[in-house]
C-alpha cells in the first residue's frame, strides 16, 4: 500500500555508544585508519539513517488517510444537510425537526440569545460544512494511488547504511568483499562482516534477521548503489 512522504529529517542516537563503535571498527581492521573526527562521523551517521529508518515507520499508509477523508466529507456533508431544515426549499420531517431543535437550544446560550441570530450562525456553519466537505473529496481525489508514486522503499534505507560500510572500507583502503560458499550456503568477507558488526548500532527492529538475510540485503544495496553511480555517470557526459 503506497505511504505519504515524511518531510525533513531526524538523526537518533545508535543503539550502542561511540566508545564500542571505535572497538567495533578496530576488530574490523580499520579503526587504525579513521582518526576520532571520523569515528565521530560514522556514529552520527548511523544514527541519521536510524532517523531515516523510525520516519519511514512513522509514514501513514495513503488507505487510511483517505477513508478518514472519505469519513469526514460525508459526515459533514450529512451535517450541511440535517441542520438545513429551516431555510427555503424543500425539506425532509427529520431536517426540520434537527434544525428546529439546534437552533432552539442554541438561542439559549448567554451569547446567541435569540432565534434569528441562531439560525444565521446554522446557516453560516452549513455554508462551511459543506465548503469541507468539499475540500475532503478533493483531497482524497488526489492522494497518490499508483505504485510509481510510493516514495522510498521500505528497505531503502539500507542502501545507505551499505554506503556507509563502502566508505569506512574505502578510508581504509580495504576491498569490501561480498562471498557466498557454493556448496554450504555460509556467507563471507569483510563487506559481510561489517554489516553484522555494524548492524548492532542499529535498532533491533532494523536487524537482518538472519546472516543469509543480511548478505541478501547487501546484494541487493550494492546492485542499486552501482546503478546509481553509472546513471551519475551518464548524467555527467
Amino acid at each position: 500500500m503506497p505511504r505519504l512522504l515524511t518531510s525533513g529529517a531526524s538523526v537518533v542516537s545508535p543503539y550502542r555508544d561511540e566508545g564500542e563503535l571505535r572497538r567495533v571498527l578496530s576488530d574490523l581492521r580499520v579503526g587504525h585508519a579513521l582518526d576520532a573526527t571520523e569515528v565521530h562521523e560514522v556514529y552520527w551517521k548511523l544514527g541519521a539513517i536510524i532517523g531515516q529508518w523510525m520516519s519511514e515507520q512513522q509514514r501513514l499508509e495513503v488507505s487510511s488517510v483517505a477513508r478518514a477523508l472519505l469519513s469526514a466529507a460525508k459526515n459533514l456533508s450529512e451535517v450541511s444537510i440535517l441542520l438545513g431544515g429551516l431555510e427555503t426549499g424543500i425539506h425532509s420531517d427529520l431536517e426540520m425537526a434537527v434544525a428546529s431543535r439546534a437552533a432552539e437550544y442554541l438561542a439559549l446560550d448567554p451569547t446567541i440569545g435569540s432565534q434569528a441570530k441562531a439560525r444565521r450562525l446554522i446557516s453560516s456553519f452549513r455554508q462551511d460544512a459543506a465548503r469541507m466537505a468539499h475540500v475532503c473529496m478533493v483531497a482524497r481525489a488526489d492522494l497518490p494511488a499508483q505504485a510509481e508514486e510510493r516514495g522510498r522503499r521500505a528497505l531503502d534505507w539500507y542502501d545507505d547504511f551499505t554506503a556507509l560500510l563502502l566508505d569506512v572500507a574505502n578510508m581504509a583502503d580495504i576491498r569490501p568483499a561480498l562471498r557466498k560458499d557454493r556448496t554450504s550456503g555460509a556467507r563471507s568477507g569483510w563487506l559481510f562482516e561489517a554489516a553484522q558488526a555494524l548492524e548492532s548500532f542499529l535498532y533491533p527492529e532494523m536487524r537482518s534477521p538472519s546472516p543469509e538475510a543480511c548478505g541478501k540485503r547487501l546484494e541487493r544495496s550494492r546492485t542499486r548503489l552501482r546503478e546509481r553511480e553509472r546513471q551519475k555517470a551518464r548524467g555527467r557526459r
